[in-house]
């Protein structure tokens, strides 16, 4: 157990690395925005994410591959609501054993905005998850509890343009163990992908 915790955590660690990178090569070669204090209404994102799930119930743990989408409103320089959706589906299951995790989640999200080429943002997001898992024709589904708390960062390529070059959080979700008893599982969500923005202010 503890082999397989350290070779996890040196994967984790081997990919923020990677992404620092990426954000470096970017800040430094991505165009600012020029106008001092412009910020946009509204956002819409889409993102690939790769999901660590850990279960406190003995189930293990598993990685997830999917995608998220998020839409934003800002009500000021700094402070928007967030509503997102994901879907992550298991991979190293039998081969019979077909599973996906949904996400749905909505909360507030604060943004630092006086960097030019850099943007980043903090956000608290609770909502529910589903699992839904298919084998030789048989169906199951559970509906539970979701909340990630974490934050991100963006670079800036046009006023209505961005790449979301990292943003990691902790997802904390609450589904039945296969015995039926309550159970938590202590996930990491880290997604990379493009921002859209509307308007300005």
């Amino acid at each position: 157990m503890v082999k397989k915790c350290a070779v996890h955590l040196s994967r984790l660690i081997g990919y923020f690395v990677a992404i620092a990178s990426l954000v470096a090569i970017l800040a430094g070669t991505a165009r600012a925005q020029k106008t001092s204090g412009w910020a946009s209404q509204s956002e819409i994102s889409g993102a690939f994410s790769f999901v660590r799930a850990n279960s406190t119930g003995g189930g293990g743990g598993f990685n997830l591959n999917g995608g998220s989408a998020s839409w934003s409103y800002n009500f000021s320089g700094s402070f928007s609501v967030v509503a997102d959706a994901g879907a992550y589906r298991f991979s190293g299951l039998p081969s019979a054993l077909h599973s996906t995790m949904y996400t749905y989640l909505f909360g507030p999200r604060i943004t630092l905005s006086k960097f030019s080429r850099m943007t980043p943002f903090a956000q608290i997001l609770v909502g529910g998850g589903r699992l839904n898992a298919n084998s030789n024709g048989f169906e199951a589904g559970e509906n539970g509890f979701a909340m990630a708390i974490g934050g991100g960062l963006d670079v800036p390529l046009h006023h209505h343009f961005a790449l979301r070059a990292v943003q990691a959080e902790y997802l904390l979700t609450r589904f039945d163990s296969v015995a039926g008893a309550s159970a938590r599982q202590n996930d990491v969500r880290i997604s990379t992908g493009v921002v859209i923005r509307f308007g300005g202010r």
